[in-house]
Order: C-alpha cells, then sequence, then structure tokens
C-alpha cells in the first residue's frame, strides 16, 4: 500500500495540516494526521529545520501510517503489510543512504515490510503560534541534568524517581509524555503522576507533552477502520524525546521483562508480541542517530531488570509505595470486555500480561492488592479464552539457560556478548510470575502448575 504524505500551511495556533492520503478500493482517501497542543512543545524548542526535528516528524507519519492500515483489510497473511511510504525532511542530503537502516528499524518494529523514500520537504509554514497566550513557560534548557520519556506507567515513575534522587539543587528534569488524544487515559495518569512528583521534587521538573491522533474519518467525513496495535508508538515517544533533549543521553525507563517479551507459546513470536523497546530496536535507532550525526544516547537503565527488582531497587522506596497505584501498566486498558470480573476497576483489567508482570512485582515487594486486579489470575477456577492458557503452559516449562539463550536468539536478533544476561533476566522474572501464583493463586491454579 502506498501511503502518500501531504503537507499544507498552518492554520492559528497550529502545527501544519498532515494528510495520509491513499488509494482505498479505487476511492482517493485523505486522513488527517494532528498534532494538537503543539504550543507546549513550541514552547521548549522553535526548531523546525534540524535532522532532530526531521527524526521527529518521521517517527510521527510512521505512527499514523502504522494506525491507518488496518491488519484485517490491508495485510498479506492477517500480519504483514507492505507499506511504501516518501518522507518529507529537511536534510535530504543526511537522509539519503539511510533508507535500509530505518527500513530494518521499522520491519522488525511492526512486523512490515517498508518501502521507504525521502524527499524535501515542502515549502510551507509549519506552525502559527498563538500571539494572545497569556502565560508561556519559561524553561532554562543550562539547569537540565536529565531528560527521560515519562508515559504514566510504574516503570517510567520508578525510572524518574532515581533519576530526580540523582540531582542537586538547582538542578532539573525534562519530562517527556506523549499521550493519543483519541486514548486520553494516559493523559490523566501523566497529570496525576506529575502532581505528586512535583509536590515531592519542588523545582526539579519540567514536562512537555505532546498530542498526536489520527483522525477516525477521512476528510469527505467516511470513516476509517484504523489498525489498534501500536507497536510503532515508541518510536513517536523516543522522537519526541530526541526532538527535546537538551542533553546527550536520553533515559527510556523501562523493565527488561517486556522491553524482551519472551513470547509464551510459539504461535505468539509475531503477532502478539510487542517490540517497542527491544534491544534491536533500540540499537538501530542509535545507529541511526550515530549515521545522522546525532549525539543523542539513547539508554535504558533497567534493560536487565525485572519489574520487580527495579520496584523494591528504586531509590525512594517510601514515596513510591505512596503513589504507585496511581500508575498504570495495563495493555486492555479501555477495553471493558476486559473488566467484566472486576467492574468498578478501570485501570488495570487484571488478565493481560502487563498486569500480570505488575502484580508478581508488587508481590515481590509486598506490594500487591488482590482489590486492584480483579482476583482473575489468581483465583480462577478453569483456564478459559484468555492469556492464562498460554501463561500457564509457559510457566510449567522447565526452560535452561541454554534454551532460554537460543529462544532469544531466534525471536529477537539479541547481542550474543549480551545474551546470557538478558536469558538470565527472563528466566528471574518467570520465577517472579510464579511466585505470584504460589503466594495467591487458589487449589486450580495451583494444581495446574503443580505448586
Amino acid at each position: 500500500m502506498i501511503v502518500n504524505i501531504v503537507i499544507d500551511d498552518a492554520h492559528y495556533g497550529k502545527f501544519s495540516d498532515l494528510h495520509l492520503c491513499y488509494i482505498d478500493n479505487g476511492v482517493n482517501r485523505r486522513i488527517p494526521l494532528s498534532f494538537l497542543g503543539y504550543e507546549k512543545v513550541f514552547d521548549f524548542t522553535t526548531d523546525f529545520v534540524s535532522v532532530k526535528f526531521d527524526f521527529f516528524l518521521i517517527s510521527a507519519i510512521v505512527y499514523g501510517v502504522d494506525n491507518l492500515l488496518n491488519r484485517a483489510i490491508y495485510s498479506n497473511d492477517g500480519w504483514t503489510r507492505d507499506i511504501e511510504v516518501e518522507f518529507p525532511v529537511n536534510n535530504l542530503a543526511v537522509w539519503n543512504g539511510k533508507e535500509d537502516k530505518l527500513k530494518q528499524t521499522l520491519d522488525f518494529l511492526t512486523g512490515d515490510n517498508w518501502q521507504i523514500s525521502f524527499r524535501e520537504i515542502e515549502d510551507v509554514d509549519l506552525f502559527q503560534p498563538r500571539t494572545n497566550r497569556r502565560k508561556v513557560p519559561n524553561y532554562d534548557k543550562n539547569l537540565i541534568k536529565s531528560v527521560s520519556l515519562f508515559s504514566g506507567g510504574l516503570d517510567s515513575l520508578i525510572g524518574v524517581i532515581d533519576e530526580l534522587e540523582k540531582l542537586s539543587n538547582g538542578e532539573r528534569i525534562l519530562l517527556v509524555s506523549h499521550f493519543d488524544s483519541k486514548s486520553p487515559g494516559p493523559n490523566g495518569d501523566q497529570r496525576k503522576l506529575l502532581r505528586h512528583l512535583m509536590t515531592q521534587y519542588p523545582n526539579k521538573i519540567y514536562w512537555v507533552q505532546s498530542k498526536l491522533a489520527l483522525s477516525r474519518k477521512d476528510i469527505d467525513g467516511n470513516s476509517v477502520s484504523i489498525e489498534k496495535n501500536y507497536r510503532s508508538r515508541s518510536l513517536f515517544f523516543i522522537g519526541l524525546g530526541i526532538y527535546l533533549s537538551s542533553t546527550d543521553e536520553l533515559i527510556i525507563p523501562e523493565n527488561g521483562t517486556i522491553s524482551i517479551n519472551y513470547p509464551l507459546t510459539p504461535s505468539r513470536v509475531s503477532s502478539l508480541s510487542t517490540r517497542t523497546t527491544h534491544p534491536y530496536v533500540l540499537k538501530n535507532i542509535q545507529e541511526l542517530l550515530v549515521e545522522l550525526r546525532l549525539s543523542t544516547v539513547i539508554h535504558n537503565p533497567y534493560t536487565f531488570k525485572t519489574k520487580g527488582e527495579m520496584f523494591i531497587e528504586c531509590t525512594n522506596q517510601i514515596f513510591l509505595k505512596s503513589i504507585y497505584t496511581d500508575s498504570v501498566s495495563c495493555g486492555k486498558r479501555g477495553f471493558r470486555q476486559f473488566h467484566f470480573d472486576n467492574p468498578n476497576e478501570n485501570h488495570s483489567c487484571g488478565r493481560c500480561m502487563p498486569c500480570v508482570y505488575r502484580r508478581a512485582a508488587l508481590n515481590k515487594a509486598g506490594m500487591d492488592n488482590e482489590d486492584q486486579y480483579g482476583n482473575f489470575i489468581t483465583k480462577v477456577s478453569s483456564l478459559g479464552n484468555n492469556d492464562l492458557p498460554a501463561l500457564f503452559s509457559y510457566l510449567k516449562k522447565n526452560i535452561s539457560l541454554e534454551k532460554m539463550k537460543r529462544d532469544l536468539l531466534v525471536n529477537g536478533n539479541i547481542e550474543i556478548s549480551l545474551l546470557e544476561e538478558y536469558a538470565k533476566m527472563v528466566l528471574r522474572s518467570k520465577l517472579e510470575v510464579k511466585q505470584l501464583f504460589s503466594d495467591k493463586g487458589s487449589n486450580f491454579v495451583k494444581s495446574e502448575l503443580n505448586l
């Protein structure tokens, strides 16, 4: 599927109109991709010409195109799509020759076959700031000693606390956030946690948040059936972080279990195995940044840590334990069909793998609260049709270190020198989950797992 990118002049107070155009059953369709509230980004940087901006714009377009093409309609095999895009950039000479590296990253990240080229960006007005704003933030970039992505999840909360604990008086951290305005839940999570953080660490935090969303209708008002597996979300998050980063390091706090995302069964190697912060993706992005002569270094301090290890090793335990319940880790948030066993809980379904790993981590720290998760995974009397059969099958397997190393090589292009450390981390994570069921499981659960 060829997707053409059209950029029109910006309207007052808004970023340029971006449109993703493609032919759908012989009909030309044009779908708006919108940066909403871009002024918050513009307050921090007015750069529209650098290679950093190019990378930011490319990452946003990738996110939009990934959302645009529903796999059920446009895939070859129920999953893999052929996607052809020509990306508009300011620095065409710099980007020429980088097609293969970007393609490798996107192919692995989304599981598709991307065909990539670049063109000189159109001479358009990309943003028209309002002139009547009463309160404009003032950023002293010389005070910023650390830049971190901040999603509203437990991992990013822990990562930010650890960084804040390192700062001296007068130093600040820049938190970079993103949410899709069509799925606004993370916005509330980020704001709630930010209030806690600013109270605990006054005058130490700058925060910049961006909203990006693909319209659910084309410019003629016709509905669009979008793809809801947002694998490319992390690329836009990283692109935003690189664009705003005023230091040489961008911190991406994510536990190693989720980054590796070892598939519970062979059938989950592709479609159900997210790769948002997989080491291969981060390595490829880092290599691309070097080729682009950008100085930003992407760093995940927790790449060899389980979620439980992240929690118990956080440098401000008292504060973390007082606010962690306001973070959200659920992968099915907003899908009411996954909350039926606990209808009063809006944030955590209790049954998806991110919820399982979170509960296992909290159980390791002695902080697990069953009421928050509907008791589903520990109190079931039958496996049913959900993640549990695959999870139980995985937990019952006796996986040796050598077997895990081989599996990781097959499933994700892990560097040989780091392979054993990753394998050990995944096996420790497996034990964390198994311990949760041993401590909290029903008789049926324990019988199924031979506990």
